[in-house]
């Protein structure tokens, strides 16, 4: 029965995984378009998240550094590049 529980886990996460996967793709997508912009201005990395606002901030940290995301977050870097 643990086998099956964890097979269970594990197909809810890649069943999770590819629901949330447009979403993170978007969104890191709209990301790298802004670091090219701030390049295309000077800005270093560490200034255009010091612009951002406090909101913004928080979002971004909890999209990029939940460890449930991981899957969503390598994916479309994958692909974007």
């Amino acid at each position: 029965m643990g086998l099956y529980a964890t097979l269970g886990v594990l197909a809810g996460y890649i069943l999770l995984s590819l629901i949330f996967l447009p979403f993170q793709y978007s969104y890191i997508k709209q990301l790298k378009e802004m670091e090219k912009k701030c390049r295309e201005q000077g800005l270093s990395q560490d200034e255009m998240y010091d612009k951002m606002s406090f909101e913004y901030q928080e979002l971004h940290i909890n999209a990029q550094g939940n460890f449930l995301l991981i899957g969503e977050n390598l994916m479309p870097s994958l692909f974007i590049g």
